[in-house]
């Protein structure tokens, strides 16, 4: 009777990992052309290609916490499938929607809920930020991006028309038209400042975490992400016009308009990094659990 016990316990661990390799399985086939598609996605579009980098930086933020986790109580907690089975039906509504971004949103808390099934609350409270984090890697739905690149072009119009005739050079607005002596800038999406937005939000996130004591400063720096982005890139918008005046209209392409993006895109992160170490500075001292 005791033999049978025993081999029926040895048994079950067995039985749970294949259970779990079957389940792990079954979700892999389900989501790898959904997690290709979005991969396509950062590969073709310079607005999303942040993107490769923020499961790295998801993936540092459950190592950097591996002595806590490993001494963290582990116990299965079933509130871990009412999360995947949420997670499933949000899978299900983007397939019948045909929408992209539910379907591949909907793996963020199906892998959260995963963990909290197999390690329990204390490891899956650990690691929330860190998955959270990963929404940013998937790009918006088209209806929300031209909704917000729209009034982004107006904008980015309006503030570098005031800024370029600063410097004593004659402007005429005209919605995200931007009319010069010489040439006619035309503000399209890819220079409303979207691309920079979304990356310096990825950027402003983690520095906000990493850096941050206080919950409520790193807010502040988040809700600054947006003034950040869209100063920056008004300024950028500036300089095309001016040197478009003052060298040629080539150094509205090529190697030169690439350049001028890249360094006021670093001027936004250095910005960005500049208040992020001001508030740690000025705010009060003492741990706080993120």
């Amino acid at each position: 009777m005791s033999q049978k016990r025993q081999e029926s316990s040895s048994a079950s661990p067995l039985l749970t990992w294949l259970a779990w390799a079957v389940v792990l399985g079954l979700l892999a086939w389900v989501y790898t052309p959904i997690v290709s598609g979005m991969v396509a996605n950062w590969w073709v579009d310079p607005n999303y290609s942040h993107g490769f980098l923020v499961p790295l930086i998801s993936a540092y933020l459950v190592w950097r916490q591996r002595k806590e986790l490993a001494e963290e109580p582990k116990k299965t907690n079933y509130l871990g499938l009412v999360i995947v089975a949420a997670s499933l039906a949000l899978l299900v509504m983007g397939q019948l929607a045909h929408e992209f971004y539910l379907r591949r949103v909907s793996l963020i808390p199906l892998m959260w809920g995963l963990v909290l099934l197999a390690w329990g609350w204390h490891v899956a409270r650990r690691v929330l930020f860190a998955f959270a984090y990963l929404i940013l890697m998937v790009p918006l739905p088209y209806l929300l991006y031209d909704a917000v690149a729209f009034p982004l072009r107006l904008i980015a119009a309006e503030i570098a028309s005031w800024g370029i005739r600063l410097f004593g050079i004659p402007v005429y607005l005209e919605g995200n038209v931007i009319h010069l002596p010489n040439l006619v800038m035309n503000i399209v999406d890819a220079c409303s400042g979207i691309r920079s937005l979304i990356s310096l939000l990825a950027v402003g996130v983690i520095l906000a975490y990493l850096i941050l004591p206080n919950r409520w400063v790193k807010v502040i720096v988040v809700i600054l992400v947006p003034p950040v982005a869209v100063f920056t890139n008004a300024l950028r918008v500036t300089l095309a016009g001016v040197l478009s005046q003052w060298v040629g209209p080539q150094t509205l392409e090529g190697v030169m308009h690439d350049f001028v993006g890249w360094a006021v895109f670093m001027a936004g992160f250095i910005l960005l990094l500049f208040i992020t170490l001001l508030l740690k500075k000025l705010s009060p001292t003492g741990k706080e659990v993120s």
